[in-house]
C-alpha cells in the first residue's frame, strides 16, 4: 500500500470519527434543548403568573361590608368638625350667564330641520346638505345627505364660507383653489369644484312657556320655572362639591391607617400602569411605535420619583377624605346595608347584572365605600349651615 493510499485511509477514518463526534454533539444539544424548553416555559409561566398576581388589585382590602376602613376608630386618626360647616349661598349660586348658556344649549338640542325657502344660511347654522367634490372634472368624494355646522371647518374654512347666503333647496357649484401654503397638506395647492345641495336649515326654537310645557312638564310648566330649576340644580351641585372639598381638606389627619393607605397607593400605581400598557399597545398597533417610554412620562412627570411622590400625595388625600366620611357616619349612628348599597347603584342606572359585574371586578366592600360616602354627603347637604 502506498503512502498516498495510507494517507487517504487515515483521512477517511478521521472524517468518520469527526462525523461521529458531531452526531454526538448534536444529540447532546438536542437533549439539552428538550430539557431547557419545558424549564423555560415553566419559568415564563411562573414569571407571568407572578406579574399577574402582583397586578391584581383587592379593592375591598382593609374595608368592611359597610364600606368602613377595618379595625380603626376614626377619632384616633382625624379631627373633623363637620357640625360647624357653613357656606355662602351667594357663592354657591350659578352665574346668570351659565344658566342662559344651559338654556341656549337646550334650545339648540330641540332644533328642527326646516325647508322654508325664506330662510338663509348664516355662520354657525346647522344645516343638512349633500355635496360632491371634483378635481379636473373627476369626482373624488361624493357625500350623502348629512348634518353640517357652518363654521366647523369639517371640510375647510373656505368651504364653509361658500355655504353662507343660501336657501333650502339651493343647488350650486363653487370652485375653491386652495393656496399652496394652506394648513391642510392634503388639499394645499389643489383646485376643487364642489357641487352642493342645501336640503334645509335647523331652526332653534325660542325659550317660551309653551316650549317648557311641551318638553319638560315633569320639571316645570313655565320658562321661569325651568330657569329656577336650573339654578337649584347648579346650587346643589356646587354645595355637593363644597362639602366634598371640606371632607377632603377640612380635617386634621393625626395618623394614617398604614395598610389601607398602602393599598390605595397600589391601586393608583397599578391602574396607571395598566392604562399606560393599554394606551401604548393601542398606539403601537395603529402607528407602529409607542407613545411614551414610561408611565410617569405619560402622566406628565419628569422623573419616576416625582410621579411616585404625587401618587403618595393623592392617596393620602383619599384616605383623609374617607376618614372624615367615617367620622360623620360613626358619630351620627348611620348604617349602610347591602340593600342600601344595591339601591344606590340601581339609582345610578345599573341593573342587577351590571352591578354583579362591578362587584366581581371591584369587590362589594369597595362599592359599599362609594355608597357610604354619598350617603354622608347627602346627610351634610341637609344639615350644614347656608349663610344668606
Amino acid at each position: 500500500m502506498s503512502n498516498n493510499e495510507i494517507s487517504k485511509s487515515k483521512q477517511k477514518r478521521l472524517d468518520i470519527e469527526n462525523a461521529r463526534k458531531e452526531q454526538q454533539r448534536k444529540k447532546a444539544l438536542s437533549n439539552l434543548i428538550a430539557i431547557l424548553i419545558p424549564v423555560t416555559i415553566i419559568l415564563v409561566i411562573c414569571l407571568v403568573y407572578f406579574m399577574y398576581q402582583s397586578r391584581q388589585l383587592n379593592y375591598g382590602k382593609y374595608l368592611t361590608e359597610e364600606g368602613l376602613i377595618s379595625d380603626i376608630s376614626p377619632a384616633d386618626y382625624v379631627q373633623f368638625d363637620y357640625k360647624n360647616l357653613s357656606y355662602s349661598r351667594a357663592e354657591l349660586l350659578p352665574d346668570d350667564a351659565l344658566v342662559e348658556a344651559d338654556i341656549a344649549s337646550t334650545c339648540e338640542s330641540l332644533a328642527a330641520l326646516s325647508d322654508d325657502a325664506a330662510l338663509v344660511t348664516a355662520s354657525e347654522n346647522k344645516i343638512s346638505l349633500t355635496y360632491n367634490s371634483f378635481i379636473g372634472g373627476i369626482s373624488c368624494n361624493a357625500v350623502a345627505q348629512q348634518d353640517y355646522t357652518i363654521g366647523s371647518g369639517a371640510v375647510s374654512d373656505l368651504f364653509d364660507e361658500e355655504l353662507i347666503g343660501h336657501k333650502p333647496g339651493d343647488n350650486f357649484q363653487t370652485e375653491i383653489a386652495y393656496p399652496a401654503d394652506y394648513p391642510d397638506a392634503e388639499v394645499a395647492g389643489v383646485t376643487f369644484t364642489y357641487d352642493i345641495t342645501i336640503h334645509g336649515i335647523y331652526v332653534v326654537p325660542e325659550f317660551t312657556d309653551e316650549l317648557v310645557a311641551l318638553n319638560f312638564s315633569n320639571i316645570a310648566t313655565t320658562a321661569e320655572g325651568y330657569r329656577e330649576y336650573l339654578v337649584q340644580q347648579y346650587f346643589k351641585e356646587n354645595l355637593r362639591n363644597a362639602i366634598t372639598d371640606s371632607l377632603r381638606n377640612g380635617g386634621t389627619v393625626l395618623n394614617y391607617p398604614a395598610g389601607y393607605l398602602e393599598n390605595v397607593k397600589k391601586i393608583y400605581r397599578t391602574q396607571n400602569q395598566q392604562q399606560f400598557d393599554q394606551y401604548n399597545q393601542m398606539f403601537y398597533q395603529s402607528l407602529g411605535y409607542y407613545a411614551y417610554s414610561s408611565v410617569y412620562e405619560m402622566y406628565g412627570y419628569s422623573t419616576e420619583a416625582e410621579y411616585l411622590a404625587a401618587i403618595d400625595s393623592i392617596a393620602a388625600d383619599d384616605v383623609a377624605y374617607y376618614l372624615a366620611v367615617m367620622t360623620v357616619f360613626k358619630n351620627e349612628g348611620m348604617t349602610n346595608t347591602r340593600e342600601d348599597v344595591m339601591n344606590y347603584y340601581l339609582e345610578q342606572g345599573y341593573d342587577t347584572a351590571s352591578f354583579q359585574e362591578l362587584e366581581t371586578q371591584y369587590h362589594f366592600n369597595y362599592l359599599a365605600q362609594m355608597a357610604l360616602a354619598d350617603k354622608v354627603t347627602n346627610y351634610l347637604m341637609d344639615t350644614v349651615t347656608i349663610v344668606d
